[in-house]
């Protein structure tokens, strides 16, 4: 027997016995129904107190979901996985359900995290330009044509501008061009500023006649998983639709989740109209130093899609940084639905996370709860919620359900639990194309798949000492901009083509002779890095809105951009 478990139980007894002694009755004699009550507590809160990781985790949990702040339970596996289809095009849905085996056996699931469109479309090259030279990535497969056309993996020289950039040659297009395809860009490990450019940098598809202007300028948006879809920036240039590529995610489908292990890496091209299906055999300036990386040229001279990602100076040689390009890829994570109904008066208020005869699993997030009105639970501390709305709590792998009431103030008998939930751990060991199979039927003739990375970043749960770090920043912080560093950082984080922001404060009179509090911003960045005259005048409107709900009430900004 544990020693703290009989301490614990002797302390009761005392306590019992003291109590009993202010009511002026003597215990003599242990009852045994009794002993079996207080030896049972003494269990309970033994193994409660035991664990202290677990409850000081339990109460940093509790204290989140007190001051409304975000809470997180378990992270899915996350992994990449790429679409084959030879002959014609297809839809892959939002929730789309993937199968494999794992390296340690068994069967594992995952869910596609959006939504996007495949077609016979393939990648004829992948070009990177850097130090006024340009050259072809190797290491990744090319299709027959370009290798037929004798390419060299040397760099020739090119004068295309003092910024780094990404060229993608597209070929084999469908009627709807490039939409809603996805782009898994592969890049090594220790490529820090790399990855972390890409997820702000703008895409821009080149026009009919290789130039590369703002009508074809795609800026970056988040997708589910952490992943970027791409906007058109002009209006006219989106025709009937600005939408991000990447359908919006229905409930049913698959649940909203936080970047995982493979964030940033995806990206959804939108929808193109048909004003926008630009094709060119080569963007201005590449037709010389392509004659050079191909011995036969004219082999390769033919009409594509070209894209490209221009990019900051600071970043690491790209010809090591990036080593592969995968078209039609996307993310997919491995979640699942957990659904039950629980009746009160049979299952109780409080059910474990894992009925029995299923998989350990872990929450991710709560997807609905409702009672038998139909209406929706609230977490327990949410403030404003009616006062017959029925609650939960989560905590240590169960749920703890506060029924609500009915319209004629009797208590729901049930309520209907569905929980998005995962393996955690145990879905990292999904090794690359070991995901190669539908969970249900496909219609369309010669659609594969197979996951181009290893399934990695899942876990049982938030450790403590990310919580509190993530608990201090928020705390601290609140997205509140007060200091001149806070303005400095936000502005330079917003758009990392800002390369100095100059903040004066300043005190000017209104219409009616009252005084107001300006900050005046002065931006620096680089004229190059923009296309066209609306790209920096969007760039300040979409930054004035950003900094005024940031800012205190009775402060004004103002924005000038200088260029550098």
């Amino acid at each position: 027997m544990n020693a703290s478990v009989a301490e614990i139980d002797l302390q009761l007894r005392e306590e019992f016995r003291r109590h009993l002694g202010e009511y002026g009755m003597e215990w003599t004699a242990m009852d045994p129904i009794l002993a079996v009550l207080f030896r049972t507590l003494a269990h309970q809160i033994g193994s409660i107190t035991s664990n202290t990781s677990a409850l000081r985790s339990a109460l940093l949990g509790e204290l989140l979901d007190g001051l409304n702040f975000d809470r997180r339970f378990a992270q899915p596996s996350q992994t990449i996985v790429a679409f084959r289809c030879e002959q014609e095009s297809a839809e892959i849905a939002a929730g789309t359900e993937l199968v494999g085996m794992p390296e340690h056996g068994g069967r594992s699931s995952f869910l596609t995290d959006y939504g996007i469109s495949v077609s016979p479309a393939r990648v004829a090259g992948v070009f990177v330009y850097e130090n006024e030279s340009l050259r072809l990535v190797s290491g990744m497969a090319l299709p027959e044509e370009t290798v037929q056309a004798e390419p060299g993996y040397d760099a020739v020289p090119a004068r295309l501008g003092s910024f780094p950039s990404i060229y993608i040659a597209v070929e084999n297009l469908p009627q709807s061009h490039l939409s809603r395809h996805g782009i898994f860009l592969q890049i090594s490990p220790e490529a820090t500023l790399l990855h972390a450019q890409l997820r702000r940098e703008n895409w821009c598809l080149a026009s009919s006649s290789g130039r590369f202007t703002e009508r074809g300028l795609m800026r970056t948006g988040s997708l589910n998983g952490g992943q970027i879809g791409l906007e058109w920036l002009m209006p006219a240039g989106a025709g009937r639709s600005t939408k991000s590529g990447g359908e919006e995610i229905a409930p049913d489908q698959a649940p909203a989740l936080p970047g995982g292990f493979w964030q940033g890496r995806c990206f959804v091209l939108p929808l193109v109209p048909k004003e926008n299906d630009f094709l060119c055999r080569q963007p201005q300036g590449l037709e010389f130093p392509l004659r050079q990386i191909f011995r036969r040229y004219a082999l390769f001279d033919t009409p594509r899609a070209w894209l490209r990602i221009q990019l900051d100076p600071h970043v690491e040689p790209l010809h090591t940084a990036l080593t592969a390009v995968h078209l039609h890829a996307q993310s997919a994570s491995n979640v699942q639905l957990l659904h039950q109904t629980v009746r009160f008066p049979e299952h109780g208020k409080t059910i474990p996370l894992n009925p029995e005869g299923r998989n350990k699993l872990f929450l991710v997030s709560a997807l609905s709860i409702a009672g038998e009105s139909g209406t929706a639970y609230v977490p327990e501390y949410e403030q404003g919620a009616h006062a017959i709305a029925g609650r939960y709590r989560i905590e240590q792998q169960r749920i703890t359900l506060t029924p609500g009431r009915m319209k004629d103030g009797r208590p729901e008998a049930y309520a209907n639990v569905r929980l998005w939930m995962t393996e955690g751990r145990e879905g990292n060991g999904m090794g690359t194309s070991r995901l190669n199979a539908f969970g249900k039927p496909t219609w369309t003739s010669g659609l594969t798949v197979e996951n181009v990375t290893a399934s990695a970043g899942g876990t049982d749960g938030e450790a403590l000492h990310s919580a509190r770090q993530r608990f201090a920043e928020v705390l601290l912080s609140r997205e509140r901009l007060i200091t001149r560093t806070d303005i400095e950082v936000a502005v330079r984080s917003f758009d990392t083509r800002i390369t100095a922001v100059e903040v004066t404060p300043r005190a000017q009179r209104g219409l009616n002779g009252s005084l107001r509090r300006v900050f005046h911003l002065l931006l620096h960045a680089s004229r190059e890095r923009f296309e066209g005259e609306e790209e920096p005048q969007i760039l300040l409107a979409e930054l004035r809105r950003f900094l005024r709900e940031r800012v205190p009430l009775d402060v004004e900004v103002s924005l000038e951009l200088a260029w550098a």
